[in-house]
């Protein structure tokens, strides 16, 4: 063991610190500490580190640390930083900037060199652009067109316009819109004109309050569905090509509204009932 080391573990051990209880006083890795009293000072950071973790060991065991660094300072490694040689930082300094100005110097030897080669270059391309327009214009021919080709053309499309405005005209015609009509049965109605080639909505909706409805297709006394439909719900049902008849039991009247294919169903005269559980029926034609 180094001799400044035995020192300061003499000094810790007589102050009644542990290497744990001096690292939390000094802030300096135990592994550190051990390396100071063992005199190993090449596990430490560096030099400079040497002097400063003994100053800090010294002054935390009591020990005048600047006594001790002038006591031991033979053995204690040279932390004094090394002066920069500003004399060399100069001359490099000095030696770029000339490196520099000649590089400028050298280019501006060159700049009417440039300018001249700059000024062909626009020229030549100026040429070569008006060569390729003239090409181009020259290389376009009109044709003139024949003047029965073009009466026939003329023709051909008013005879296309007729035929397309008689065939608008005639989907027009054919298209009709659906028809709901109660028939003199109370609550009985004819559905007409449902939409061809898809399936069609039924659509259930409880305004007003809740309403509880039941759903059966055909002669079928049992329900396709039934529920409570809550105030502002709805249930859609579709409605295939193939149905001749359906039923709707609403438990409230007045709280129903129907729609079917999106035309709303006129529930008027059964909403005038004072009966309110109804059997709407619907044929469909």
């Amino acid at each position: 063991m180094d001799e400044i080391g035995q020192k300061l573990r003499n000094a810790r051990i007589k102050k009644g610190y542990t290497i744990d209880d001096l690292q939390n006083v000094t802030k300096i890795q135990k592994r550190y500490l051990i390396a100071i009293e063992e005199g190993q000072f090449d596990h430490l950071p560096g030099d400079f580190y040497v002097r400063a973790f003994i100053k800090q060991y010294s002054d935390a065991v009591g020990i005048p640390s600047d006594e001790l660094l002038e006591e031991y300072k033979a053995e204690i490694p040279d932390s004094q930083p090394h002066e920069p040689n500003e004399g060399k930082d100069e001359e490099k300094t000095r030696s770029i900037s000339d490196s520099s100005d000649s590089i400028f110097s050298r280019m501006r030897n060159y700049i009417p060199q440039i300018i001249v080669g700059v000024i062909i270059v626009i020229i030549i391309g100026v040429i070569i652009f008006g060569m390729v327009h003239r090409s181009q214009s020259s290389s376009q021919v009109t044709i003139p067109k024949d003047n029965t080709e073009e009466s026939s053309s003329s023709k051909s499309s008013s005879n296309s316009n007729k035929k397309t405005t008689t065939t608008k005209k005639k989907s027009a015609s054919e298209t009709k819109s659906i028809s709901i009509k109660e028939s003199d049965t109370k609550g009985t109605y004819t559905v007409k004109n449902l939409p061809t080639g898809k399936d069609a909505d039924v659509v259930v909706t409880a305004d007003g309050g809740q309403a509880w409805i039941s759903y059966t297709v055909g002669s079928d006394t049992t329900p396709t569905w039934q529920e409570a439909i809550s105030d502002g719900d709805k249930k859609s049902t579709k409605l295939t090509s193939d149905t001749k008849k359906f039923a709707i039991h609403t438990g409230n009247i007045h709280n129903t509204k129907i729609s079917i294919a999106g035309k709303n169903v006129d529930l008027g005269s059964t909403s005038d009932s004072s009966t309110i559980v109804r059997t709407l029926t619907f044929n469909v034609e």
